[in-house]
């Protein structure tokens, strides 16, 4: 977990609180509820559940009955989880893309190099065989930092001054993918399914959410903390069976900035993303909970990124809900 400074940490417990008593009395207001009872019910939420204030109020936590409560996902457990089920000693092969890129090469399609063992000339050759790239941190999350660049067609473009400043940078360019017609949504960033997958005391891999991530404008990124709008995919069908919702709490079954209706919206080469997920998965058993990106093209699935500490709200804020009782119970199987 990042660590701030004293002053910093002050500063943020001091907003957190400010905004925490600004959302209590909207939620108060808007849903002409007693604003000491919506404060006591938050109290009792944090005491027994570790609820965060985006939880209890976009989440909804405050509509809920303590049993129900108990089934969710709070931030809190889902650390607790990630501490006790994912090694971290492995991490490296999920946060590091080279290595992640490597490791499960099998899955990786793309063309990339790691600008740290490039030569100059290989970076060189590199953009004059793909043109336009993409350029992401070696440990980047969230999709911060990550943008396209496209070499220019005059020979003006300082190759050698870009390939230091990228040295500096320690990133990974990468080819730019074409993503299949189905997953384009009149936005410049490819759009990823996001697919949980959970592995079983047997190393035995499951999907137990998976959520269409599409981008929003002129992002190059579709997640959901730049902007993207997400909708739950049902597992069998690969089918949207939610309307949209942003961080922002907007909801919508048309995709902002389109005429897509997404509601019931097909996603391409479904069996194919599921069966990749589970079988990069059981690759890696140290790390038992891990949420995928996966890119869809003409050919079929493209592997991203894993990530060993999956947005909690993902699970929780949007569809089906409960995810604290379901990974308990699955983790802990074993069955095949």
């Amino acid at each position: 977990m990042k660590q701030f400074p004293p002053p910093a940490r002050v500063k943020l417990y001091t907003d957190y609180i400010k905004k925490t008593h600004a959302w209590l009395n909207k939620l108060a207001k808007d849903e002409h509820l007693s604003l000491a009872w919506v404060y006591w019910d938050y109290f009792m939420a944090v005491v027994k559940h570790r609820c965060l204030i985006r939880q209890y109020v976009i989440g909804e936590f405050w509509k809920l009955s303590d049993p129900e409560r108990r089934k969710r996902l709070t931030y809190h457990r889902m650390v607790k989880l990630f501490d006790k089920y994912n090694q971290a000693k492995y991490i490296h092969y999920l946060n590091e893309k080279p290595d992640f890129n490597t490791y499960f090469s099998d899955f990786v399609h793309r063309d990339w190099i790691h600008i740290g063992n490039a030569s100059k000339d290989e970076f060189a050759a590199f953009l004059h065989k793909h043109r336009s790239v993409i350029i992401k941190p070696v440990d980047g999350v969230e999709g911060g930092g990550v943008r396209k660049f496209t070499l220019p067609a005059s020979q003006d473009t300082d190759l050698e001054k870009t390939y230091e400043e990228l040295r500096k940078e320690n990133v990974l360019v990468e080819q730019v993918i074409e993503q299949h017609p189905r997953m384009v949504f009149g936005n410049t960033s490819v759009n990823t399914i996001r697919v949980h997958t959970i592995l079983n005391s047997k190393g035995k891999a499951h999907v137990i959410k998976a959520i269409l991530r599409a981008g929003v404008g002129n992002s190059v990124v579709d997640n959901y903390c730049q902007g993207g709008s997400i909708y739950e995919v049902d597992m069998k069908t690969g089918v949207v069976c939610t309307f949209g919702q942003s961080k922002t709490d907007d909801q919508s079954y048309i995709h902002p900035g389109t005429d897509i209706m997404m509601l019931g919206y097909k996603i391409p080469h479904w069996d194919e993303v599921l069966s990749t997920c589970e079988q990069a998965a059981e690759r890696l058993p140290q790390i038992r909970i891990i949420g995928w990106d996966v890119a869809i093209t003409q050919e079929g699935v493209e592997l991203i990124e894993g990530n060993h500490n999956p947005d909690y709200e993902l699970f929780e804020f949007l569809g089906s809900t409960g995810y604290y009782e379901k990974i308990t119970k699955m983790i802990d199987d074993k069955k095949q």
